[in-house]
């Protein structure tokens, strides 16, 4: 097999990989986990956070897609759970007295944005990653 089809094969799998990981997360999030933040991400296509790995993939940085992938998946967990956890201190503030702008203020769950720092968090790991694998290969 010729370099150009070894690429194209490795970028085929890793593109089957990747579909595969954020289709069985689609389907738990449906079947399993049916909590808020598995459940917003699913309907909403994960924001289509997917492409993003898919891109890196084509561009041959397969540690950086990985990244995203997995950060997507720790993400969500983190976002549902810590997200939870957050809401439920907060919401143990509203008072009797509170108005309703506080009692609002005070429910928010803030899953959405703590499964977006996690793909951040996991982006910022795969690129240093990938540069220092480049960089110990290259010498």
């Amino acid at each position: 097999m010729t370099m150009n089809g070894r690429r194209i094969g490795k970028m085929i799998l890793n593109c089957f990989a990747t579909a595969f990981i954020y289709l069985v997360m689609y389907y738990l999030s449906y079947r399993v986990f049916r909590e808020y933040l598995f459940v917003w991400t699913a309907d909403n296509r994960y924001w289509y956070t997917w492409i993003l790995p898919f891109v890196f993939i084509f561009l041959g940085k397969y540690i950086i897609s990985y990244s995203i992938t997995f950060g997507s998946i720790a993400g969500t967990f983190a976002g549902q759970y810590l997200g939870d956890y957050i809401q439920k201190i907060r919401m143990e503030k509203i008072t009797l007295y509170s108005t309703a702008e506080e009692r609002w203020h005070l429910s928010l769950h803030y899953g959405v944005a703590i499964w977006l720092a996690v793909i951040l968090i996991f982006l910022v790991i795969g690129i240093l990653l990938e540069k220092k694998l480049k960089k110990k290969t290259s010498s």
